[in-house]
């Protein structure tokens, strides 16, 4: 078990019976009918945690409750699973079956770990990988989970880096791309950054057959406080990335590029009037099915930007309070906010009596 216990009876107890009171016939002949489904991580009004998932209708199909506040849901290549994992220093993951009934089942942290939020399959979907903190070396790690196996965790290899957050499997399903935030942190002081004088991110390309590193690209000194969160992958070797700025709210750097495998980390130069929008922070990032078009969010400013991936530059802004999930459905854009609202590109948008957490995930294949 991690280092908070959890009391796992009681809380599937809990989360078992809501979870099936959700699921009916009805539902499930709408996931079944349904050509992609979305997920988020959500808040309810009276302080519950939970995980939701929607059809393309963005109809509400099922709910699960949490032990605590989820980060990002990531969805199983072949087997009709997702996973919800805990914010940072959360130590907790469920798993829940996005087709049928069956219980929610919980992992925790091994001994000395938490979860950052953020993990991803295998191609053939056995195994999953999760970004964790060895917190008492300051070193991430990434756990391995064995998903034919109750999800039993059966090793983990090195983040080459602190801080490791969102995690992409390349598509030639061996190549793992890993942010780096640089940001060291420990459970005893809560989400208190502790080396921001000395912080360093990265993004770490590593051979998950043997858990070597491939490559790594540095940020310069210069950007040292700039920590790399999140990523999407746009082509076979190359991801878009965005930074959260740790110094002055004066300052105004670049906080948008790409990492490109065998050529590294490259900005997009960005005029100080667009870098004023996002205010010096990037939540999440989604790529449109012809993967020309990025999306960034930024909570902060409550704005969304499309960025031409060919040349990072800024195409439109779209604006939603609080704003901070993105995903794409084909070519239609859904921005989630804190404030239950989901938006569509197309007249679909819908309020809902919870509020989404950062991130919006869809299990269509762009």
């Amino acid at each position: 078990m991690g280092l908070f216990e959890l009391d796992r009876r009681h809380f599937l107890a809990g989360a078992g019976s809501l979870f099936i009171s959700t699921i009916n016939s009805q539902a499930k002949e709408k996931v079944d009918q349904s050509d992609s489904l979305l997920a988020s991580c959500v808040k309810h009004r009276d302080g519950h945690y939970g995980a939701v998932l929607l059809d393309h209708n963005l109809d509400l199909v099922k709910h699960i409750s949490l032990p605590d506040r989820g980060h990002d849901i990531v969805f199983s290549p072949s087997a009709h699973k997702a996973v919800a994992f805990a914010r940072r220093p959360g130590n907790f993951a469920v798993i829940f079956d996005t087709t049928q009934t069956s219980e929610p089942m919980i992992i925790t942290a091994t001994t000395g770990r938490h979860f950052y939020g953020h993990g991803v399959f295998s191609k053939n979907g056995k195994l999953l990988y999760a970004s964790e903190n060895d917190f008492e070396n300051a070193i991430g790690k990434i756990g391995i989970y064995d998903a034919t196996s109750k999800f039993k965790r059966v090793g983990e290899f090195d983040s080459f880096g602190i801080g490791p957050h969102e995690i992409l499997l390349l598509e030639d399903g061996k190549t793992l791309v890993v942010a780096n935030g640089g940001i060291e942190t420990h459970p005893d002081f809560g989400r208190a950054k502790l080396n921001l004088a000395t912080m360093q991110s990265s993004v770490a390309f590593i051979d998950i057959t043997d858990g070597s590193l491939l490559e790594r690209h540095l940020l310069p000194d210069s950007l040292h406080k700039l920590s790399l969160r999140h990523m999407v992958q746009i082509t076979n070797d190359t991801i878009v990335f965005g930074g959260q700025y740790q110094g002055s709210k004066q300052d105004r750097p670049q906080l948008i590029g790409t990492c490109k495998f065998d050529e590294g980390l490259k900005f997009w130069h960005l005029a100080k009037d667009d870098l004023d929008i996002f205010a010096n922070y990037t939540g999440s990032l989604a790529v449109d099915r012809t993967l020309k078009q990025v999306a960034v969010s930024s909570p902060v400013r409550g704005v969304t930007g499309i960025f031409d991936t060919t040349n990072g530059s800024l195409l439109s802004v779209i604006k939603l309070k609080n704003g901070n999930g993105v995903t794409y459905q084909s070519n239609n854009l859904l921005s989630s906010s804190e404030g239950g609202i989901l938006m569509s590109s197309q007249p679909l948008s819908k309020q809902y009596g919870f509020a989404f957490d950062n991130h919006l995930s869809s299990n269509q294949i762009i």
